[in-house]
């Protein structure tokens, strides 16, 4: 069933993806202790204050009672059963669980909120990603959960929904749907402001504005149950979406001599030119080196440079300077023994980034030379 991505931020660049799926491995995470693994103390059961909460760098953003599940319990917060139901980690021992909404009419909410291990660079892209489970034992299921990301940390002394915009919010076709009941994912690329240090999970909207399906057979242990929907919470990431080594890989590739092609453009790594200036550095003769061989071993096949820079400074100067950087590299060739009609450069100064960002991160990748091989 195709499920809707309601959006309340310009920042969202991408829609949100909603499927049970498996973990993935993530490297560069921000978000500490993202499955829920590392605690204080090990739980006996439900929550009835929000300080009983014992899970390292997570803890509940207002009066609302959030819960921790683990295999460490010996008593009705266990791994896989539970007091709220029958459920495995998503991945290891740990989960946490919360109320997003209840029939009561009262507007309950239960909230988990973290702080970043570091704040989030302006116009730098991240992805985002949420694991959530409907507790086996909850009576009814919602159409919605959401995530907030902000600069300052969130203190409510009320247990009702916060009067915060979310970030985004996954709003699903219909609160019962094939997935429900497994473990599902929320995916989404998001365009940082600058500055966000707390990540908050929860439902943003009030019981009116939730829509819900009450699940006729469902078994329920737990009086809260029996009015409400209740979802497990595990692997949550913050990831920045470029990574030098991931740019190559997603857009050009790295010239690597023994899986050289035809027509198609690889990136020259460690090329480095002194601060503003077309000069080689000493360290790029490695790299270089490595096509000179290529270019003798393979005689017929001809060699286009192409220059780029980042977007500091105006347009003519960084033409000039990405010509100049092609032209540098062209004559090493030919000092080297390379023909130079087997040569051909040019300079795109910042009229071809890899990454549309401003960060120092995307201007490093976006300071290249560029190679193509053709007969």
């Amino acid at each position: 069933m195709f499920k809707k991505l309601i959006s309340t931020k310009t920042h969202i660049l991408c829609c949100l993806f909603v499927c049970a799926v498996g973990s993935c491995a993530i490297a560069q995470n921000l978000v500490p202790n993202p499955g829920f693994e590392d605690y204080t103390k090990c739980p006996g059961n439900y929550s009835q204050h929000s300080s009983e909460f014992r899970v390292n760098h997570w803890s509940s953003a207002s009066l609302g009672t959030p819960d921790y599940f683990n295999k460490c319990s010996t008593g009705d917060a266990d791994v896989p059963h539970n007091w709220a139901g029958v459920s495995n980690a998503q991945e290891g021992q740990g989960y946490a669980g919360i109320y997003v909404w209840m029939t009561t009419g009262r507007d309950y909410r239960e909230y988990l909120q973290c702080q970043l291990t570091d704040s989030l660079v302006k116009d730098t892209l991240y992805i985002i990603q949420l694991h959530y489970r409907l507790s086996s034992y909850s009576k009814y299921a919602v159409d919605r959960i959401g995530l907030h990301l902000s600069a300052g940390q969130v203190k409510s002394r009320q247990d009702k929904v916060l009067p915060i915009e979310p970030t985004f919010s996954i709003i699903q076709d219909s609160a019962l749907t094939m997935e429900t009941g497994h473990w599902e994912v929320a995916r989404m690329e998001y365009r940082a402001k600058g500055g966000e240090q707390f990540l908050l999970i929860g439902n943003f909207f009030d019981d009116a504005t939730t829509r819900f399906y009450r699940i006729k057979f469902t078994p329920t242990q737990q009086e809260m149950l029996a009015m409400g929907s209740y979802y497990y919470i595990d692997q949550v990431s913050v990831t920045p979406r470029f990574s030098d080594q991931k740019v190559i890989e997603d857009f050009i590739p790295e010239f690597i001599a023994a899986k050289t092609a035809l027509n198609t453009t690889y990136v020259l790594k460690n090329i480095q030119f002194e601060f503003n200036s077309y000069k080689l550095h000493p360290s790029s003769s490695p790299e270089l080196d490595k096509l000179v061989m290529w270019l003798r071993q393979n005689p017929s096949v001809n060699v286009q440079l192409a220059g780029h820079t980042d977007d500091v400074g105006s347009a003519r100067y960084n033409l000039t300077l990405s010509q100049n950087r092609a032209k540098t590299v062209a004559a090493y060739l030919t000092a080297q023994g390379i023909r130079q009609d087997r040569i051909t450069s040019a300079g795109y100064g910042k009229n071809k980034p890899l990454i549309d960002e401003t960060t120092e991160e995307a201007r490093g990748i976006n300071r290249r030379v560029e190679v193509k091989f053709v007969k």
